[in-house]
């Protein structure tokens, strides 16, 4: 009777570890950081940055249809930027690529706007730029140094 206890008390313990493990094909996997979420692809991002701009600059069809792959290779290109600098690329020299690629970038989206949306396109990316050291982790920016 004691040999059966003991089995049973053991075969429990056993299935009650494999049940605290939950598989990884059982559902998405948590984020690795708390608070963290989720990142959508570059062409959710580049579809809702489209969205937004088409919104606030009153584009045609035509204009989104043409910003679209534009704003879909300029994420593609950040992304990139940020795994080279996350494996180890200078930083300095990432910089002023990045600086050239916006530079790039402006450019064929000039060309898809009128004069006056385009100036609102300027004014809405400079008021982007100012939130946006607000908004990174580590306190760096505006709110850190007050």
């Amino acid at each position: 009777m004691t040999k059966t206890f003991v089995l049973l008390a053991t075969l429990a313990a056993t299935a009650t570890r494999s049940f605290a493990q939950s598989p990884a094909s059982a559902g998405p996997a948590p984020p690795a950081q708390a608070g963290a979420r989720l990142q959508p692809s570059p062409e959710q991002q580049a579809e809702r940055r489209s969205q937004y701009l088409g919104k606030e600059l009153g584009l045609n069809a035509d204009q989104k249809a043409k910003l679209q792959p534009i704003l879909l290779a300029q994420r593609q290109e950040m992304l990139s930027f940020r795994d080279k600098t996350r494996a180890g690329g200078s930083r300095q020299g990432m910089g002023q690529q990045f600086k050239a690629s916006q530079a790039k970038y402006a450019e064929q989206i000039r060309a898809v706007l009128t004069p006056e949306q385009f100036s609102k396109f300027d004014q809405l990316r400079d008021e982007r730029r100012d939130h946006m050291p607000e908004q990174q982790p580590g306190g760096r920016g505006k709110r850190a140094n007050q």
